[in-house]
């Protein structure tokens, strides 16, 4: 995709000859470098699929439309295109209901900054305010949801409309667009070819106030335990190499939130991992000890900034969206800039610090001592030596696609992560069934990577039609389902919080089930029998791997198949997530071994 720039308008000597709104609409894609729109057809939205057939039998250029089973999981792969890229993607759907399905991915987008354009069809305008068949008003649903939303009445407007659409969702803090378009302005026909004009108040581009900076970094050298907290601004701004050069110029340690993950090699000796509720000791220990955080590109969620963070040390924020400083947490040193012009300045400085040989022999303790692990009688697959051993047989640049739940966390905490965009998953909206279809965006973004779904069993089946897109495009993706039979993370906060009561957690229940069996570690009740997908989605290779001896070789098996698989893969019923902070506590009270107690 070409690089974006700002809008500027400006009149255009030549008079274009009259296109129809769908003619317009498709040049402008082409212009802006769109490859690919994920979708689903419908009504309202037929006038732009008839001009992509027509070009595609011309032998014209257009990008090429990607059929999905469900509107949802288009807007997901959209996601997982810009995620995998760092370009803008694009999902095309009709109006009404197709448009509400892509309600979850707009909010997942948003909650995690992701650049992704979504494109609703819209009943004509004369119809407009009417409660016309599949009339619904996105701009209104969507209004709390997306950096900037647009209802495209007249097809004079759509050219301007579509270039400032894709300019604010990947310009500054990225985000998700909805552009609206009424079926009148696609069939309409204008000589229109309207450039962008600037959004009144919209100042993506920011220059670091250098004193600011100074300051900051002065206080930072006068640290003796200093960490850095680096989030996903920092691959949103595709600096993952100069952090690296920076925490290893001043010897800090870093902590990488969990959309940050990857932009410092996991194996790194100053990474500590993941910070938060399931977070490692070490990252979670340098956070609650350390006397001076500089947080970059980094929110202070809830998940991190829990009970009593950041008492008593000083706290610095560098990050490109004002609302985002001071919001959560209040903070001492507060700098708006983008995190490659704040490092680049950083790693331009030559500056003495305190001494830090200290401080960086305890973390590098805790790091060694405290590493996540588990306990294995080899009776069976516990899932963090599954994660731990597909990594070491998939290749250190695959890009790694999960769904919600314990499956993710095990994923954050196993998996060897080297470099930015490794790793996609829904960080503040949690969305069950985002893995599949994120996964086919992916594929597209990044063909030269091979692409690893890690899901569970419930989050699979949310979007598990999309294997009809898969097995229809041949799209390689190697989806390994990490199989308790449960609704694991809501099932592992009854056993600790609710005492061990299982309220509709249970996935293989059936009428004439045994309840005693279902508690058990043994319940194998195959509901639903994920190897019998192969037949019903033709192309698509299955497999099961359900005791220990069979995780190398099955994920052998399963990598060097040229096609798409999905592997069923039977981990112990019971496992926990661990490290684990309890819900209302504090990093002191992390949970971080098998016995269960505080450290």
């Amino acid at each position: 995709m070409s690089e974006l720039k700002e809008p500027v308008a400006r009149p255009d000597a030549r008079t274009p000859p009259e296109q129809s709104g769908a003619e317009i609409a498709i040049d402008v894609l082409n212009e802006l470098g769109v490859e690919y729109l994920f979708g689903h057809t419908g009504g309202a939205i037929i006038p732009l699929h008839v001009e992509l057939n027509l070009r595609m039998r011309q032998g014209r250029k257009a990008p090429r439309f990607v059929l999905f089973r469900q509107e949802g999981g288009a807007g997901h792969a959209a996601e997982g295109y810009a995620r995998a890229s760092g370009r803008t993607g694009v999902a095309l759907v009709t109006s009404g209901p197709g448009a509400t399905n892509l309600v979850t991915p707009i909010a997942d987008a948003y909650k995690d900054s992701v650049p992704c354009v979504f494109i609703t069809g819209q009943v004509p305008s004369a119809m407009l305010g009417k409660d016309a068949f599949q009339e619904v008003d996105m701009v209104g649903i969507t209004r709390s949801i997306t950096k900037h939303n647009y209802l495209v009445k007249d097809t004079g407007e759509l050219a301007g409309v579509l270039r400032q659409a894709f300019f604010v969702a990947g310009s500054g803090r990225p985000g998700p667009v909805v552009v609206d378009i009424c079926k009148s302005a696609l069939v309409g026909r204008s000589t229109s070819q309207q450039q962008a004009r600037p959004l009144r108040g919209y100042r993506p581009r920011v220059s670091m106030h250098q004193a600011a900076a100074d300051r900051l970094l002065a206080a930072l050298r006068k640290a003796r335990r200093p960490v850095i907290l680096a989030g996903g601004g920092v691959v949103s701004a595709g600096v993952g190499q100069e952090l690296r050069r920076f925490v290893e110029k001043y010897r800090l340690p870093v902590a990488l939130t969990f959309m940050g993950l990857g932009a410092v090699p996991h194996d790194h000796p100053l990474c500590l991992g993941m910070p938060g509720m399931h977070g490692t000791v070490a990252a979670n220990g340098a956070l609650r000890e350390a006397d001076f955080i500089l947080s970059i590109g980094a929110r202070f969620d809830d998940r991190v900034a829990v009970r009593e963070f950041g008492r008593g040390i000083d706290l610095a924020h560098v990050d490109i969206d004002a609302t985002e400083i001071n919001k959560a947490i209040p903070v001492g040193y507060a700098l708006r800039a983008n995190a490659r012009d704040f490092l680049a300045y950083a790693n331009d400085l030559d500056l003495d610090g305190a001494d830090v040989a200290e401080w960086l022999d305890t973390v590098r303790d805790w790091k060694q001592r405290f590493a996540p692990g588990y306990q294995s009688d080899g009776s069976f697959i516990k899932p963090q030596q599954f994660i731990e051993e597909l990594s070491s047989l998939s290749n250190r640049t695959s890009i790694v696609v999960t769904g919600v739940g314990q499956h993710q966390m095990w994923a954050a905490l196993f998996y060897n992560y080297q470099e930015p965009r490794q790793w996609i998953s829904s960080g503040g909206l949690g969305t069950m069934g985002f893995g599949l279809p994120a996964a086919i965006g992916a594929c597209y973004a990044r063909p030269d990577k091979t692409v690893i779904c890690i899901d569970g069993d419930g989050s699979f089946q949310m979007n598990l039609q999309e294997l009809a897109t898969i097995a229809a495009n041949r799209i390689p993706v190697k989806a390994f389902i990490l199989n308790n039979g449960f609704l694991g993370m809501v099932r592992q906060w009854e056993d600790m919080f609710s005492e061990g009561h299982h309220y509709e957690t249970c996935l293989v229940r059936t009428r004439d089930c045994d309840p005693a069996c279902i508690e058990s570690k043994e319940c194998r009740t195959p509901n639903p029998n994920f190897l019998n997908l192969g037949r019903v989605f033709p192309g698509v290779e299955t497999l099961r791997i359900s005791r220990p001896e069979q995780i190398r070789p099955g994920i052998e098996r399963a990598l060097a198949h040229d096609g798409p698989c999905v592997v069923d893969v039977w981990v112990e019923r019971t496992e926990d997530v661990r490290p684990m902070i309890p819900p209302g506590g504090s990093l002191a009270e992390i949970i971080h071994d098998l016995d269960g107690d505080d450290g």
